[in-house]
């Protein structure tokens, strides 16, 4: 492991349930001694990534909020999606949120708020469950052979928890039922009091979608919703933002 990639690797250390670290913390991951947990803190520290709290622990610093800023306004997808999603949420009455895919991560990047009140488990830049909730079964559901072969042989627990089959023909095929419909209705699979219906989001013609649009809808309000005409909608806004993002990147 290089130099950089040690450095670097101390990020991961920090998350939802450990947002502080000690150089101590550094050593124990990295598996040196503590006066080098100290250096590469200092050096992380020098470039505004960590910042020191009273109490010698280290959490994430200002750097990070200016990649995140500028990750937004490089968002090709984003730029393109959001006034739809506005647009969308204003004329539904309903929550939209986008979800992108990275590596093996399904992390949401945006949400129009309508309802103030409806508490969402998941927001922006914390990663999803892959196999729970209308966004990743919709983004799954595009993906090769291939690539769900490696995450059944990966995942096949989860997979089988979520309902989405105890085998990869079982797998394949639950997907298959949602590729064609080409949304998923999820109802209470992240919360209890919520759901939502997705699209898929494509930048290129590879049938591989990058990541999703969807509504979230509080479950009681379901019933009273006409239910054809919002996959209706998430689908047009899907379709439009697609087609967009293709145009800005293919210039």
């Amino acid at each position: 492991m290089s130099s950089i990639t040690r450095l670097l690797s101390i990020l991961e250390v920090l998350s939802e349930g450990k947002p502080f670290l000690s150089a101590e913390d550094v050593a124990a991951e990295l598996g040196c001694s503590i006066p080098t947990a100290y250096r590469y803190v200092r050096e992380l520290v020098d470039s505004s990534l960590l910042v020191r709290f009273s109490g010698g622990e280290y959490g994430l610093g200002p750097r990070i909020i200016k990649l995140d800023y500028y990750q937004r306004i490089s968002d090709q997808l984003l730029a393109v999606g959001q006034p739809i999603m506005n647009e969308l949420s204003k004329h539904s009455g309903f929550d939209v949120v986008m979800s992108r895919w990275y590596g093996d991560e399904l992390v949401d990047t945006h949400r129009e708020t309508r309802d103030a009140t409806l508490d969402l488990r998941y927001g922006r830049g914390r990663p999803r469950p892959l196999f729970l909730g209308a966004a990743p079964k919709v983004v799954l559901s595009t993906f090769p052979k291939a690539k769900l072969a490696t995450l059944f042989e990966q995942r096949s627990d989860d997979i089988a928890q979520s309902g989405l089959g105890t085998t990869l023909d079982e797998f394949r095929s639950s997907l298959l039922k949602i590729r064609r419909a080409g949304f998923y209705l999820s109802r209470n699979e992240l919360a209890q009091g919520v759901s939502a219906v997705a699209a898929p989001l494509f930048t290129d013609d590879s049938g591989e979608a990058v990541g999703s649009l969807a509504l979230v809808i509080p479950t009681p309000r379901l019933d009273f919703a006409n239910l054809s005409r919002l996959i209706e909608s998430i689908q047009e806004a899907a379709a439009r933002t697609s087609q967009r993002a293709r145009a800005v990147i293919e210039g």
